[in-house]
């Protein structure tokens, strides 16, 4: 693959993944890149049975180049008929129209990350769902997502519910989406949790805070919203994208309990969500 279209379909030895019920296949024309990639992603590997509804194939720079020391944030950019240009550090992309396809060049994994996450957002906001920055805990198929500045316990809260025993879905990245005949799924991703866990039904969705004593608390969902917003994934950088990421944010907030856990770094933290959710599963 060194020019010219590529062909119709992903190669034979392409990895097929699939994320929060979204599979695409990952050609990768360099063996180490690709290697790379599998480690990333092995947990989420698609049976073979499931067709891909998306494919990236990211081919080799023209020259070498030096990996950045610092990942930043893609920078997107409308394009002619409908197609999104991609760009970060050592790498570019473009996606198609219908963000089905993706053409990246670049090498190792970062680029194929980075595509990933804008591809899944627009697959997400097409069934009027979500990505979300965030930590998604599980207990009996039902998961609480909590949004925060950095620094305002994502990762702490996870590691303590996971000392506790409980299920993380993810403290990076959270897909959510609504469900036909009412409610919300939450599912993991790879990105700092790569493990596959079982998607569960979202039942509540809150911000976060430090204190001394735990305690679960009520919030209004125009507060949540304006963290939430904050920390979703914006695939389409226009006027008309940010308004299907507000609609969504709306919809999942009048659907889910709104809420404020503020925790202590101890294991009070872990027993005051197992509470809430348990408290969820009643009749």
């Amino acid at each position: 693959m060194n020019g010219g279209d590529p062909p119709p379909g992903p190669r034979d030895d392409a990895l097929r993944i699939t994320l929060a019920g979204w599979t695409v296949a990952l050609d990768v024309e360099d063996a180490v890149s690709a290697g790379l990639v599998r480690r990333v992603f092995g947990a989420f590997s698609a049976p073979d049975a499931v067709a891909p509804d998306a494919r990236l194939v990211m081919r080799n720079p023209p020259s070498p180049l030096v990996p950045p020391e610092m990942q930043e944030l893609p920078r997107l950019t409308p394009g002619d008929s409908g197609t999104l240009s991609v760009e970060g550090a050592g790498y570019s992309a473009v996606l198609s129209s219908d963000r089905c396809h993706a053409d990246v060049i670049g090498s190792g994994r970062y680029p194929v990350e980075n595509v990933i996450k804008v591809m899944l957002a627009s697959a997400l906001a097409k069934r009027g769902g979500l990505l979300i920055h965030g930590v998604g805990l599980v207990h009996e198929g039902r998961a609480a997502l909590f949004v925060g500045h950095s620094g305002a316990g994502k990762s702490t809260l996870g590691g303590l519910w996971r000392e506790a025993g409980g299920t993380v879905l993810a403290d990076e990245l959270v897909a959510v989406w609504p469900v036909e005949g009412g409610g919300w799924r939450a599912a993991g991703t790879p990105w700092n949790v790569p493990v596959w866990t079982a998607e569960a039904a979202l039942v509540a969705v809150g911000t976060l805070g430090w204190d001394a004593a735990s305690r679960w608390e009520a919030q209004g969902a125009g507060e949540v919203a304006r963290v939430l917003l904050l920390n979703a994934l914006l695939p389409e950088p226009t006027p008309s994208g940010r308004g299907v990421l507000v609609g969504a944010a709306g919809r999942v907030l009048s659907s889910v309990e709104t809420v404020r856990l503020v925790f202590a770094r101890d294991a009070s933290a872990a027993q005051v969500v197992r509470e809430r959710l348990d408290a969820a599963g009643r009749p």
